[in-house]
């Protein structure tokens, strides 16, 4: 992945909008319309990224990453790690006092070698226990909700992976010890 990331971001080889192309579908024939749907093309990047002040790639391992951020996003991670608790303790070191972590996910727990499979409301109460406060994501004042979210889509298929993703967002809390 970083390899890919580090040839969209190179001058070198990228120097536009939509200059590279590839035919994703090709290699599914399942479900599929027709033949030209399979075959088609898809352009990106859409803008010609780059590394700036404000953006840089931190490269190594999620236990490895130092202290200090702002916000933490989390999209579809939190099930791929093989100990749910140990990954949330490590989110909220990675933030200062009173940031915010922002996380969006089904648990469809890695496969081999996970510690726990929790389920969605044992996952929110670690949270809450390694000290975050959840805060509201809509105006009913709900802190976790349930979104359908589409997963390595295309468009134009029969089928779709759909997921019902927990949404949530969690502020470390300021202390005053």
């Amino acid at each position: 992945m970083n390899l890919a990331f580090k040839f969209l971001l190179s001058p070198q080889t990228t120097r536009e909008a939509d200059q590279h192309k590839l035919r994703p579908f090709i290699h599914w024939w399942s479900h599929q319309q027709s033949t030209s749907s399979t075959f088609r093309q898809v352009s990106f990047p859409d803008v010609v990224p780059r590394l700036s002040d404000t953006f840089h790639l931190d490269e190594g391992d999620f236990f490895d990453a130092y202290s200090g951020w702002s916000y933490v996003v989390t999209l579809f991670f939190i099930d791929t790690s093989l100990n749910a608790i140990k990954t949330i303790q490590h989110i909220y070191s990675l933030l200062d006092p009173g940031r915010i972590w922002i996380n969006l996910g089904p648990l469809l727990w890695a496969s081999s070698g996970v510690v726990l499979e929790l389920s969605l409301d044992e996952v929110v109460r670690v949270v809450e226990l390694v000290g975050f406060e959840l805060l509201p994501v809509n105006e009913c004042g709900e802190t976790v909700k349930m979104v359908e979210r589409e997963y390595t889509s295309d468009s134009e298929a029969m089928m779709r992976w759909i997921y019902r993703a927990a949404f949530w967002i969690a502020r470390k809390p300021v202390r005053s010890d």
